[in-house]
């Protein structure tokens, strides 16, 4: 299948992908995974889930990527520059736990999808632990 790629421009940014970075999709696949056997394992499907299938749950993954992708680009304009490369460090530090072999399905109910990958990344630089 041919992808096409569509460049965004923001004010104050650079051109952005309309793609959610590598990272994020090795991620959400390795998170659709461990999800999808933890549906299984609960006797349940994607809808219980509210998601229609498999795919739609990597879209809706992979647009996470993306928009943070955005929001960290933003953030280092602003002037956060503990925000540069935050997005593809919690992408690959969480594809490792999510494939992980021994990982439960904690390892996914448990990530904060909510909190900007930077915070943390911040707080450490400025000697928080």
């Amino acid at each position: 299948m041919q992808r096409i790629v569509f460049i965004l421009c923001v004010p104050l940014s650079a051109c952005v992908s309309d793609a959610a970075p590598p990272a994020c999709v090795a991620m959400c696949e390795a998170a659709a995974a461990l999800y999808g056997d933890c549906l299984t394992d609960w006797g349940a499907d994607w809808s219980a889930a509210g998601y229609a299938d498999e795919e739609d749950f990597l879209g809706a993954c992979e647009t996470w990527g993306w928009e943070m992708s955005l929001l960290e680009a933003d953030a280092v304009d602003r002037g956060t520059e503990a925000a540069r490369g935050s997005v593809a460090r919690t992408c690959r530090s969480r594809r490792a736990a999510f494939a992980d072999p021994d990982a439960s399905c904690d390892a996914y109910t448990g990530t904060d999808w909510n909190a900007r990958p930077w915070d943390d990344t911040a707080e450490d630089d400025t000697g928080g632990t």
